[in-house]
């Protein structure tokens, strides 16, 4: 099996033909739109260092998973692909420890920004040209405050590597940027990420943006479908806490691919042509769930998929569901290392605009993913929002207060000058 990729990384669509009435006209800029597919490929090509970047991405993902869900309880889905390529465009703006911090985040420290951009381009220009049957598209873009020009160099590897257009604006009015953003995100996932934000930071001056559309029908034609809705009943779903709740079950009988692994169960279900398959990574215990999602980032995802073989006939029952998310992904990925990015002091994004700026920092880092699994198939769509801020103008002169010796205290009144309280601390 080929399929090197989660299939919660799924991507985007493009526009319909005829827009409704109320929909937003998008800046000119945003209709470039990424490579369409014309030709199938057998697989993505991917040299020996970009595999590496594969296995380092799949690590990364897991790692997100379990912050994910030691912040959220419940069901939810998220595409890591969408934030790595977020990620990947607003590295190119960033310079020093910041910048390190964000290769290592995403696992290709050791390479730098050239392999990275390069390895972003193969899988945009290819990931979708691997089964045709697929709707699978990818779209980047940056809206950028008329304040500050973006340096060419940055604007450039932008679009030459990720396809991403650069439109600019006023963002005094807070209304029409967000008409611009959530008009993109809505165009790019065929609606389902509508509306994408609700607010702009008052010093917001740029928005780095990805999304992903993904849908795909299960293999099987309409004589042998995989499922069969007419079969779908409901039966009681046991949660963690040992409570029941009734939903409905698709069944399936064949020969799918699967793997006894211990503690947890894996079958992989193929769409269309049998290029991406839908795993589902069931514990033997139904309390099981978060020391699965604990494990996987020291799991590798090659190794897992490729015990996977089709020598059983599988009597699948699974839900049909609709899942959703909605993350500010901030504190996972300062958990995960990303510190300096967040920092409006210690940030360094040097590269990204030209002339006298105030200097920016991450001020957030939004993503929206949806997910229906129904008879028929898959639908999902994600979009990752990385939001650029001004930083606070600096003090002329800093000073490092540190009390780590002996040290007189005081309290007192300010008005009058009274002192109430006096004394001294010295650590004993």
């Amino acid at each position: 099996m080929k399929t090197r990729y989660l299939i919660l990384t799924a991507v985007l669509l493009v526009a319909a033909c005829e827009k409704p009435q109320n929909e937003v006209v998008l800046d000119e800029a945003f209709a470039i739109e990424q490579p369409a597919p014309q030709t199938a490929l057998t697989r993505v090509n991917l040299d020996e260092r970009q595999q590496g970047f594969i296995r380092e991405g799949n690590k990364m993902s897991f790692r997100v998973l379990r912050q994910l869900s030691q912040e959220n309880e419940g069901s939810f889905v998220c595409s890591p692909l969408s934030l790595q390529l977020a990620l990947a465009m607003t590295a190119n703006g960033a310079e020093g420890e910041t910048l390190q911090e964000m290769l290592d985040v995403l696992g290709y420290g050791h390479e730098g920004m050239g392999a990275l951009n390069a390895y972003a381009r193969v899988l945009i220009e290819q990931l979708p040209a691997v089964d045709l049957d697929v709707t699978l598209k990818m779209a980047d873009a940056i809206l950028v405050t008329d304040k500050y020009p973006l340096k060419e160099s940055f604007r450039k590897v932008l679009r030459e590597y990720y396809y991403a257009p650069a439109a600019s604006m006023s963002f005094d009015d807070k209304s029409k940027v967000l008409e611009q953003v959530n008009g993109w995100a809505r165009k790019n996932t065929e609606g389902l990420i509508d509306p994408m934000l609700d607010d702009v930071n008052p010093n917001a001056a740029a928005f780095l943006m990805n999304a992903l559309y993904f849908k795909a029908r299960w293999q099987g034609g309409d004589r042998d479908p995989m499922f069969n809705s007419e079969f779908t009943r409901e039966d009681d779903f046991l949660q963690a806490d040992g409570s029941r709740k009734k939903v409905p079950y698709m069944v399936s009988g064949r020969y799918f691919p699967y793997a006894d692994l211990g503690d947890y169960e894996v079958v992989a279900l193929p769409y269309a042509s049998g290029k991406f398959f839908f795993y589902i990574l069931l514990p033997k215990k139904n309390d099981g769930l978060d020391a699965l999602v604990k494990a996987l980032p020291d799991v590798s995802w090659n190794d897992l998929i490729s015990k996977l073989q089709s020598n059983a006939q599988v009597y699948l029952r699974m839900p049909k569901f609709e899942v959703s998310g909605d993350f500010l992904l901030n504190n996972a990925l300062k958990a995960l290392g990303m510190r300096r990015a967040f920092d409006d002091i210690a940030a360094e994004f040097d590269g990204m605009f030209d002339g006298d700026t105030p200097g920016f920092f991450i001020s957030r880092v939004l993503q929206k993913a949806k997910m229906s699994v129904a008879e028929w198939g898959t639908e999902a769509a994600a979009v990752t929002v990385v939001e650029m801020t001004e930083k606070s103008s600096l003090p002329e002169k800093v000073v490092n207060f540190v009390a780590d010796h002996p040290f007189a205290f005081v309290i007192g009144e300010q008005e009058s000058g009274a002192i109430l309280f006096e004394g001294v601390y010295s650590g004993e």
